[in-house]
């Protein structure tokens, strides 16, 4: 049986915030709004990767999303953009358009989440 992977994880929030002190108390908000701001961008390159059939520079773009994703606490985007570099690790392309589709879904559920969870404004 699959395991439900959470949207959200605070857990992940929670560990990031010791790099916060007095001089930089929001510290994980900056870098969160930094990630919301870039990561739109990079789904679009990965469709365009995609697109353009260029599985290497595709597996590179869906680790770095999954590594900064997993950082704040969005599991489920985490874990599609795992499946979709080791797809694009693979012989073929063949479903990954479905994944980024994942990718892309479970960004915009856990978007607000997060931002609500530090407190950001849109």
């Amino acid at each position: 049986m699959e395991q439900q992977v959470l949207a959200m994880d605070v857990r992940q929030l929670e560990k990031l915030s010791v790099l916060q002190d007095a001089d930089s108390p929001n510290l994980v908000a900056d870098m969160a709004r930094g990630y919301l701001g870039r990561t739109p961008q990079r789904i679009s390159r990965m469709r365009e990767l995609l697109a353009a059939g260029n599985a290497s520079q595709l597996a590179h773009e869906a680790h770095g999303l999954a590594t900064s994703s997993g950082m704040f606490g969005m599991m489920r985007v985490r874990q599609h953009c795992k499946a979709l570099e080791n797809l694009a690790r693979s012989p073929g392309l063949d479903g990954a358009e479905a994944l980024l589709a994942q990718v892309e879904q479970a960004y915009a559920e856990a978007r607000p989440l997060l931002m609500a969870q530090l407190g950001i404004q849109e």
